[in-house]
């Protein structure tokens, strides 16, 4: 099991360094716009108020949102999408991928006819997950903590949200695509569908804050559970949205090493 988890991580390295570099990149290039951002502030915020109040919602604006004059409401309207987005695709395409592959390339064969089992199997590419996860979200988190401390105003309760919020929401997209791919042995299509489900939920997330019709919507879409807004304004994540993201995560993972140990797996 760990000689599988070290020759996953060594295969998976190189992405996992871009896509590093790419979302941490992203967020450090957003904050780093942010004093320019100063001087030009008034003028945006007469701009945004021509905008319907549903439309700045969606987006962390409007009343009880996010202020862009402090540099975590400006990140968070304009670095953290990038970090909750770009990432969810990442950790999607890690779990949808990471097993399904070993059965589209054949290679389950081989590992089959080692002294490991299936729950060893899985158990490993878990582990390889996860550490990939923290890893990438543990950089981002380090941009973060300098950045704001550069701008000497260090929030260490929101740069703490701020850096484990985005791990949740991974984790959840990473759970619920390694299930998929234990019925969907095809990478590309199990990449699909991580991909749809990643872009789908955030669509839904925008309907359900641009009307109020939808508004229930929001329950559905793992993005809420990690609003910016609560974070900066009120300094914690809801509890309630907490322990959904936690039965969806436990429940994907436990359903899909329990339905991994009985599948036929084709030779």
């Amino acid at each position: 099991m760990k000689n599988l988890m070290i020759n996953d991580f060594k295969r998976l390295f190189k992405s996992l360094i871009l896509w590093t570099v790419i979302v941490g990149g992203l967020a450090l290039l957003m904050l780093l716009l942010f004093p320019a951002f100063e001087d030009i502030y008034a003028d945006l915020e007469a701009l945004l108020e021509g905008y319907p109040q549903g439309f700045l919602e969606a987006f962390g604006l409007g009343e009880d949102g996010l202020i862009m004059e402090d540099i975590y409401g400006w990140f968070g309207v304009e670095g953290y999408l990038f970090v909750l987005l770009i990432g969810s695709v990442y950790a999607g395409l890690l779990g949808g991928s990471i097993l399904s592959k070993e059965e589209d390339d054949q290679t389950i064969e081989f590992l089959l006819t080692r002294p490991i089992t299936r729950s060893q199997i899985y158990g490993a590419k878990l582990g390889v997950i996860g550490i990939n996860l923290v890893l990438l979200n543990s950089v981002v988190a380090i941009v973060l903590g300098v950045t704001f401390a550069a701008f000497d105003t260090m929030n260490w309760t929101v740069w703490a949200l701020y850096s484990v919020a985005p791990l949740i929401l991974h984790l959840i997209f990473a759970s619920v695509s390694l299930l998929i791919s234990v019925f969907v042995t095809k990478s590309r299509t199990v990449t699909s569908i991580a991909l749809g489900l990643v872009v789908g939920l955030y669509v839904l997330d925008i309907i359900s804050a641009l009307t109020d019709s939808a508004e229930n919507l929001k329950y559905i879409t793992p993005y809420e559970y990690v609003n910016a807004i609560t974070i900066v304004n009120e300094g914690r994540l809801e509890p309630l949205y907490m322990a959904i993201s936690a039965g969806i995560i436990v429940t994907a993972l436990l359903a899909g090493w329990a339905f991994y140990r009985k599948k036929d797996i084709a030779a």
